[in-house]
């Protein structure tokens, strides 16, 4: 009896203007950020090629992932030229573009069309599940003529995911296997896997927005009243919530500026070679020793403060928007396409080890040959261990609270 209704909910709506709009903004949009977006990537990875060092040198650059096409993240700042110095750890200034018009009006990447269109779009096709019938009267004879009351529920919920989620992995996965085959993009095992597990995401993120849609529409009676609470919902959970959180985060984890902690290495590096010319001024070579060690432990010591406030404040900010699925599914995206927070934190971790290890042949206290930088992106496995699985858990959990919410307000619905 679901796949009748189901199917019922489906075939109604094909023929309706509902139908024919909103997947049709979805082709627009998600073929426009595709051309813009591999566009950006193609430039990334020019920038990259131009300027990545040689073999044995003491500068670190990563290319681009072309899984940054689908949700950017931070990408661009990993991409950039990190270098090893005397002071410490120097990084590019990121480069502007040079049409100015892009800084007012950025095109929407793939994660802002899952995480902003294709949930207004549920909530649209969702809204009146319910109150239509009511307002119609015909949910009281579907009722009173011996119809399920979970069985009629469910069925409309069935048949209103499909109506989104069909047209979206249709058109997300064609735009996968274009991205596969155009050039300077490299595809491995890896690159599916992540596009699969988007996907699936994805769609564990329409239904949790279909099943707020549904709930509410259980909750009144009239089409306006739901539509009006399915948009204040949207705004709340899709960017009060997240915004909320970065606020909160920065006033309880006060975290100094980048510029000051380099400001500090800089004047690290002064002060040890002020003391050096005074405690040593024919510059020995256990002289020069000393003053390198002493420096990259100001350095490091300036880095080891800094970082516990940062970890905190992410805490804190993670905490907050995972309140939203909104802000889960960033968290969940990003760091998928090894372009989120997780990723920015282990090779920032791996720049800094690489730096501590190679400290004194970079500076000339030692003779030898600087180790070459490799760093491999964060496999799926390890994604899902991290923070993952409790990203896409919220998810779930608030789909399946707004179902069975449902199913109370359906259970307790008279149709006498």
């Amino acid at each position: 009896m679901i796949w009748h209704i189901a199917k019922k909910e489906i075939l109604e709506n094909l023929t309706t203007y509902r139908f024919a709009i909103l997947p049709g903004m979805l082709v627009i949009l998600m073929t426009v950020s595709l051309i813009v977006s591999y566009g950006d990537y193609e430039l990334r990875l020019e920038n990259f090629n131009l300027n990545h060092p040689a073999a044995h040198s003491s500068n670190v650059m990563i290319p681009p992932t072309p899984l940054s096409i689908f949700a950017k993240g931070v990408d661009a700042h990993l991409g950039r030229l990190y270098y090893i110095k005397f002071s410490g750890i120097e990084v590019q200034a990121v480069e502007e573009s040079v049409n100015r018009l892009f800084s007012l009006f950025s095109v929407p990447d793939g994660l802002f069309i899952i995480k902003v269109m294709l949930s207004l779009i549920a909530l649209l096709f969702s809204f009146d599940v319910i109150t239509s019938e009511k307002e119609q009267g015909t949910l009281k004879l579907t009722l009173t003529s011996g119809a399920n009351k979970f069985a009629l529920l469910f069925g409309k919920l069935l048949g209103r995911f499909v109506l989104v989620a069909g047209p979206f992995s249709v058109l997300y996965l064609a735009s996968a296997i274009i991205v596969s085959i155009l050039p300077d993009v490299p595809v491995s095992g890896e690159y599916w896997s992540k596009i699969v597990f988007i996907l699936v995401s994805s769609a564990v993120y329409i239904f949790s927005f279909i099943a707020i849609g549904l709930l509410l529409s259980s909750l009144v009676h009239h089409n306006s009243t739901s539509l009006v609470l399915c948009l204040a919902a949207w705004v709340f959970l899709v960017f009060v919530i997240p915004q909320m959180g970065m606020t909160i985060a920065r006033s309880i984890a006060e975290v100094p500026p980048s510029e000051r902690v380099e400001m500090q290495n800089r004047l690290a590096t002064i002060r040890g070679i002020f003391d050096r010319i005074h405690q040593d001024p024919t510059w020995t070579p256990q002289g020069f020793k000393r003053m390198s060690d002493e420096i990259n432990a100001a350095n490091s010591q300036a880095l080891e403060s800094y970082r516990p406030k940062l970890l905190k404040n992410i805490n804190i900010t993670k905490t907050i928007v995972r309140l939203s699925p909104a802000g889960a599914l960033t968290f969940l995206l990003t760091d998928a396409t090894d372009c989120g927070l997780f990723e920015e934190t282990r090779f920032k971790d791996a720049v800094a080890g690489f730096a501590s290890r190679n400290f004194d042949v970079i500076n000339g206290v030692k003779n030898g040959t600087i180790e070459d930088f490799r760093y491999e992106r964060t496999s799926l496995q390890d994604i899902l261990n991290a923070s993952g699985y409790t990203d896409i858990g919220i998810i779930i959990i608030v789909s399946l609270l707004c179902v069975t919410l449902s199913m109370i307000s359906i259970a307790e619905y008279d149709p006498r």
